[in-house]
């Protein structure tokens, strides 16, 4: 059943997974071109500060997208993360 929500969230943050943080940088507004699967490197379902640094986006935003401070982005993290962002502007 885990292995199940976890690929739902996964596909959900592939589906949203492209974007930009708004420019006047809204606190808690991500937006990722990755998926969280992608960031995942490890498989620990989990995206830890080293494994954001492969994404500038992510990187910068970790800190919010962390919301409970243990170092760590959850799933959760990530999708409560990818639901509040700043929708996709064209440039």
């Amino acid at each position: 059943m885990n292995k199940l929500v976890f690929a739902a969230i996964a596909s959900a943050g592939t589906l949203l997974a492209a974007g930009a943080v708004a420019a006047d940088g809204i606190k808690g507004k991500i937006a990722s071109a990755s998926s969280f699967a992608a960031l995942d490197r490890n498989g620990d379902h989990r995206i830890s500060r080293s494994e954001a640094g492969f994404d500038r986006l992510m990187s910068q935003n970790f800190v919010e997208v962390d919301t409970d401070g243990d170092g760590f982005v959850t799933a959760a993290e990530f999708a409560a993360a990818e639901k509040s962002r700043t929708p996709l502007t064209a440039r």
